[in-house]
């Protein structure tokens, strides 16, 4: 995973082919939110039904 500040005033993320672009405000927001996901993907007393939303048909995974 890589973060760089770009030329253009926003930050480009980039994690294998993917890159996202965020201003300050909405990496500081996308980050906030990956952290709480973390943390309850770390608890292992909750079951994985109850915490994670199933994918709907329309979602591919892989």
């Amino acid at each position: 995973m890589k973060l760089v500040l770009c030329g253009c005033g926003k930050l480009h993320v980039t994690l294998g082919s993917i890159t996202l672009h965020f201003t300050r405000d909405e990496f500081q927001m996308f980050a906030e939110t990956i952290q709480r996901l973390a943390a309850i993907v770390a608890q292992p007393s909750l079951g994985q039904a109850s915490v994670m939303t199933q994918s709907s048909p329309s979602e591919v995974c892989h």
